[in-house]
C-alpha cells in the first residue's frame, strides 16, 4: 500500500488558466498555455494545452492570477514528475511568501466548493 508522503496537502483548483514559460539552457524558451490541477505549498501540478518533450529538472515558470481577485501570481519551479507529455508535478525553487499562498490556496479552496 502506498502512503503520502507529501509535507503539504494538496489542493484541487478548478478552471485556472496559468502561461507556463518552460526555461532550457542555454537560453532557449518554450512558452505555452495550460491549467493547473492542483497544488500545495511546496508544488504544483499542471496540465499544457498541447503535449511537449519537457524533462525532469527542466525550469519552469508560471503565471497564474487569483481565481477570486485577480491578482497575479508567479511562480518559480523545476519539474519533478512527468505523468504524461501534458501532465507535470513542479516543486517551488523559490517559495511565494506565505501570505500570497496562504491567499492562493483560499482562493481555490472558495472557488471550488
Amino acid at each position: 500500500m502506498h502512503s503520502e508522503q507529501r509535507a503539504h496537502p494538496r489542493v484541487e483548483t478548478e478552471n485556472l488558466t496559468a502561461h507556463i514559460t518552460l526555461t532550457r539552457p542555454p537560453d532557449k524558451e518554450l512558452v505555452m498555455q495550460g491549467t493547473v490541477l492542483d497544488l500545495s505549498y511546496s508544488g504544483i501540478k499542471i496540465k499544457l494545452n498541447s503535449p511537449l518533450q519537457a524533462e525532469v529538472n527542466d525550469k519552469v515558470s508560471i503565471k497564474l492570477q487569483l481565481p477570486k481577485s485577480g491578482i497575479p501570481i508567479n511562480i518559480h519551479g523545476t519539474i519533478k514528475h512527468c505523468q504524461s507529455q501534458s501532465e507535470y508535478g513542479l516543486h517551488f525553487i523559490q517559495q511565494l511568501p506565505k501570505q500570497a499562498m496562504d491567499d492562493l490556496i483560499f482562493e481555490c479552496v472558495l472557488r471550488s466548493a
